[in-house]
């Protein structure tokens, strides 16, 4: 059974850069809700890499080291 699951991820990047990720997830089972947060995350990273987050200023860049202040990952 496949379980869907929405997630919100924001952080801060160098220079004081803020930034937001969404997405949707799915884990094979209940039990394999780990799996949800590690997809997630790494959904996440593609995003930022790839110039798809929002970013809290805009034309800044969002250079790393990244680092996640809140994540909410809940099922749809």
């Amino acid at each position: 059974m496949n379980i869907k699951y929405r997630y919100q991820i924001w952080g801060t990047a160098a220079k004081d850069q803020t930034w937001e990720c969404r997405g949707n997830v799915k884990a094979e089972s209940l039990g394999n809700f780990m799996a949800a947060i590690s997809t997630s995350i790494g959904d996440a990273f593609q995003q930022l890499t790839q110039g798809r987050a929002v970013y809290g200023h805009p034309g800044v860049g969002c250079n790393g080291p990244y680092r996640i202040t809140r994540m909410v990952i809940e099922e749809e």
